[in-house]
């Protein structure tokens, strides 16, 4: 009975597994798709301040709500009564960000200069927050108790239906920037206040030692969370500020297109980061440089794709309007790349349990970032913010692999290859963006030719594919 047991289990983990993952896949494809259609909706102004908003909300997120779910997984350990600590963590929630609400009240010419919007939209953006950690939370408990089916019909029901509102409202409003606002945000609110109610309904409890036991786990956690959110954000807020929203909107439709190679990255982890974990722990480090060599080449066939691709990508998603954009894409999907590189030696740190250095390497490439923005984008402009961007990737990198080294792991991956193979990219990346203004049969053939080795590269490796799968 033990056997069968452990197997059912077994079987619910990896069921559970793929359907985040695709639930990741389908939530995050709704936006991509709709992308295509708000840039040619909205006017370019528009985009940007949206773009500009959604920034700012994630900013002020993790200030008020610090990632409390990330704090359930441990609390079912330590609180019998599950329930009741999420009605008060939500409750905690509320109370910060209310606090915070009050003080932007307080001083309202400051703040709506500080985030370049009108004082409406700031007051949406608050109150949005106040319930927002109500459906993270329940997902959070969905997961750790393997409810797949409802947390994918959650995460994926509310993405669908915030976008199909923001495209009637959109339609139907004047000010269409409100329309996109409300119709997502206010979409969201809503459910979110449905799954409050119920979190509080289960719970029924307001204990501040629980509040005290998350927030002391979670606020040392803001720098780090922060700093890679900003790394990740500074970018449009900082165009906006200094170059206006049309630029912005230029440089998200970029970023957006980004995503391909970045999704495609995460998903595949989910099976990687298991199975290279399990040869680290038997210490067959052979096997995962091995593996690593056709994992990363992998990889560097989508970016490249990207690149070659450039001028269509951009003109499905925007249209002729944002043509100028095609030159902000290939170093923002080039600083994919380095993303992808550097969460392999992140995840080493993690299974030798050295995380310390984390918040400091992620801080100090935001820092150079923050400060690089500030001297170029004002003098060369948005296309600057890409370079930037990749700049601070790029010594994420660096500043990984030496905390890897720490670890004694570091050898489960060819130092020369994963550095060489990179710099080889940058230089075929800075080559592509030469070849957009030749005759494009020229991108196509070797897109034709990339896509062949590709087919050959799964059809070779097809029994160690779905052996990394099983691991899962």
């Amino acid at each position: 009975m033990a056997e069968s047991g452990k197997s059912v289990k077994s079987g619910v983990v990896i069921r559970a597994g793929i359907w985040y993952t695709m639930s990741s896949f389908m939530t995050k494809g709704i936006s991509f798709l709709s992308t295509p259609v708000f840039t040619r909706l909205l006017s370019s102004n528009d985009y940007g301040e949206f773009s500009n908003f959604v920034a700012w909300a994630g900013i002020v997120v993790i200030v008020a709500t610090m990632d409390m779910h990330a704090t359930v997984n441990r609390a079912r350990y330590d609180y019998e009564n599950l329930d009741g600590y999420l009605s008060s963590v939500a409750i905690c929630g509320t109370v910060v960000t209310t606090i915070l609400w009050g003080i932007v009240q307080l001083f309202p010419a400051f703040f709506t200069k500080f985030f370049s919007m009108e004082m409406p939209y700031i007051n949406i953006l608050f109150i949005t927050t106040m319930v927002s950690p109500a459906l993270t939370l329940l997902q959070a408990k969905n997961r750790i108790n393997y409810r797949y089916k409802t947390y994918v019909a959650l995460s994926f029901g509310s993405a669908l239906l915030a976008t199909g509102v923001s495209l009637i409202l959109v339609l139907l409003m004047k000010n269409q920037l409100a329309g996109r606002i409300i119709g997502h945000y206010g979409t969201v609110f809503l459910i979110d206040l449905c799954v409050y109610i119920y979190i509080l309904y289960k719970g029924r409890q307001v204990r501040w030692d629980q509040c005290k036991y998350a927030l002391l786990i979670c606020i040392p956690m803001i720098p780090h969370l922060l700093s890679k959110y900003i790394l990740n954000q500074s970018d449009r807020i900082m165009i906006k500020q200094f170059c206006g929203a049309s630029d912005t909107a230029f440089y998200s439709l970029a970023y957006s297109c980004a995503m391909i190679p970045i999704m495609l990255g995460t998903a595949t982890n989910v099976a990687w980061s298991p199975w290279s974990s399990e040869q680290i722990y038997k210490s067959k480090f052979e096997t995962v440089r091995k593996a690593s060599y056709y994992y990363i080449l992998g990889f560097y066939l989508i970016v490249l794709a990207m690149f070659l691709l450039g001028p269509e990508v951009i003109f499905i998603m925007g249209g002729k309007k944002y043509a100028s954009a095609l030159y902000v894409m290939p170093p923002v999907v080039m600083g994919a790349a380095f993303q992808f590189l550097y969460n392999l030696y992140v995840a080493l740190e993690q299974f030798a349990k050295k995380t310390v250095g984390m918040a400091f390497g992620t801080a100090a490439a935001a820092l150079i970032n923050i400060v690089l923005n500030f001297i170029l984008i004002p003098r060369y402009g948005y296309i600057a913010a890409a370079y930037t961007t990749l700049f601070g990737y790029m010594c994420l990198l660096i500043i990984h692999f030496f905390l890897a080294r720490r670890t004694g792991y570091v050898q489960a991956y060819d130092t020369r290859f994963v550095f060489g193979s990179v710099a080889a990219l940058f230089v075929i990346m800075l080559a592509v963006l030469m070849m957009y203004s030749l005759t494009p049969l020229i991108r196509y053939a070797i897109v034709a030719v990339l896509g062949v080795a590709g087919c050959a590269f799964i059809y070779k490796n097809l029994d160690f594919i779905k052996n990394i799968m099983k691991k899962r």
